[in-house]
């Protein structure tokens, strides 16, 4: 039996998993099945799949057929359905591309920080946890999710690239924005938040400009300073990264790194809580 410990960001755009042969990417739109009378190619993440008492297609594919516009679950809370797709979905796309022949995993994933609370966690480990049946693209397999640990957004991204002092951490996700404090490696409750809005539920998102100072309004609500030491983590981290260095000077972008072989290899910042839970899943199953 061989045994796979990765670190699975099951965003609401796009999922992001990190693990020791590599990382790995997909948008995760998810809709419906239906019968197509042309069968065209949207993506390299296109998948059709069956999983449990689901069918449907996910990826480029579901983005552009959805009959319902962006079929995306928002919200504060990932204990769904869809995380459970997402998730299975992230492992076999890894296993496809790095190692086809594991069947046995062990990971860490994530929960906004609002909704990190035991019930939460446990109902996302218990529908995780398992052996599941799935086929995707007409090919079947079988995974063993042996062990879950939900990490809290934003905060697990430190752990992508760890400092010791006082650590803001902004972590901006499509559907949510995870503002996270960690103190000397502790996380400290009341002057982290998540905020209900993200990059694909603002009114426009390209003006990063107002988002910024959304945040920052947010953000000072929990005491934080101009002069913090702050890390701007996810998809639109340069574009944003400007804005919020108007208020914030010390701010700047998170860059996750993983040891590989001899060596540090470094990643984009849209992997920071993937990475992040990754080491934590490397500590916890390793």
């Amino acid at each position: 039996m061989n045994r796979l410990v990765l670190g699975v960001d099951a965003g609401n755009h796009k999922g992001k998993v990190v693990g020791p042969f590599g990382v790995d990417s997909f948008k995760t739109n998810i809709c419906d099945w239906f019968e197509r009378d042309v069968e065209e190619k949207f993506g390299a993440d296109d998948m059709e799949f069956e999983i449990g008492n689901r069918k449907g297609f996910a990826g480029s594919i579901a983005e552009h057929e959805d009959d319902y516009g962006n079929g995306t679950r928002y919200g504060d809370s990932k204990a769904h359905e869809d995380t459970k797709i997402r998730v299975l979905l992230a492992i076999n796309r890894y296993l496809n591309r790095y190692c086809p022949h594991f069947e046995h995993v062990s990971i860490v994933t994530g929960q906004p920080i609002k909704r990190h609370k035991a019930a939460e966690k446990n109902a996302i480990s218990d529908m995780l946890e398992g052996t599941h049946s799935i086929k995707v693209n007409g090919l079947k397999r079988t995974i063993t999710i042996d062990k879950v640990g939900v990490a809290p957004e934003g905060s697990g991204a430190f752990w992508s690239n760890p400092q010791m002092g006082t650590i803001r951490i902004i972590d901006i996700g499509s559907g949510t924005i995870n503002a996270a404090t960690i103190i000397d490696n502790h996380h400290i409750n009341n002057a982290s938040d998540t905020f209900n809005f993200g990059m694909e539920t603002v009114k426009n998102k390209n003006d990063l400009k107002g988002i910024a100072r959304g945040i920052i309004g947010n953000t000072t609500k929990l005491k934080w300073k101009k002069d913090d030491k702050i890390l701007i983590c996810g998809g639109t981290t340069e574009g944003i990264a400007p804005y919020l260095s108007e208020h914030y000077h010390n701010a700047e972008i998170l860059v996750p790194s993983m040891n590989r072989g001899e060596g540090v290899s470094t990643l984009h910042p849209v992997y920071a809580n993937a990475a992040g839970f990754y080491v934590l899943a490397k500590g916890a199953y390793g």
